[in-house]
């Protein structure tokens, strides 16, 4: 019957919706790894800056090479311990230059610790990224699974309560239009609706 394809088409359509969503919520959670690696551009430049101190007293021993990305260090403080690192740092690098071995291994230690936390931040920020991913993908999964469940569930009963009443009711008038007089509609159904309904079509066939 074209009324019980219309109604599965529209079913068919609104899980196949739900499918489209799910997916496209999927691939935007994939996305954004990209905004974590933007989030982190600052930890990235705390780090570079470190190292670059870090070569500087240690290797090169370029006082205007330091005191460049020390600077830089101080303008991009982002996390939690930077700033005391960042100002032991400066507070100890002239005497370090100035061949001071215990607050050269001072400083070279603050450096390190400096570089520590920007990485750490960095580690929990993936860790974070990756959790809000998982998390965000399965909050559009359970819906979507959710929708097909109540989907396939309706359907079933739409089918069994009203689908397949019409169709019996449909195939009994067909059959009497068509030279079997003895059909008749069942005398139970799942509706009292459509029992009323098949009892009085099957009065109006007894009567012709």
């Amino acid at each position: 019957m074209n009324f019980a394809k219309r109604i599965y088409y529209s079913f068919i359509f609104i899980l196949i919706f739900s499918t489209v969503i799910t997916i496209a919520g999927i691939n935007g959670f994939q996305r954004l790894a990209p905004f974590v690696n933007t989030l982190n551009s600052s930890n990235t430049e705390s780090l570079y800056y470190a190292e670059q101190m870090l070569s500087s007293i240690s290797v090169k021993k370029d006082l205007k090479t330091f005191e460049s990305n020390l600077n830089k260090a101080k303008n991009n403080i982002t996390e939690k311990g930077e700033k005391e690192a960042v100002d032991k740092i400066a507070d100890n690098y002239l005497p370090a230059f100035k061949g001071n071995k215990k607050v050269e291994e001072e400083t070279i230690n603050e450096i390190t610790a400096l570089s520590k936390i920007n990485r750490l931040a960095m580690e929990q920020a993936g860790l974070r990224a990756k959790k809000t991913q998982t998390v965000g993908i399965w909050i559009i999964i359970f819906p979507s699974i959710f929708i097909w469940i109540i989907g396939f569930t309706l359907m079933a009963r739409l089918k069994r309560t009203f689908i397949k009443p019409m169709q019996e009711l449909n195939d009994v008038i067909f059959d009497y239009n068509n030279g079997n007089r003895m059909r008749r509609c069942p005398s139970y159904t799942v509706s009292k609706d459509l029992q009323k309904l098949y009892d009085g079509i099957n009065r109006i066939l007894d009567e012709k």
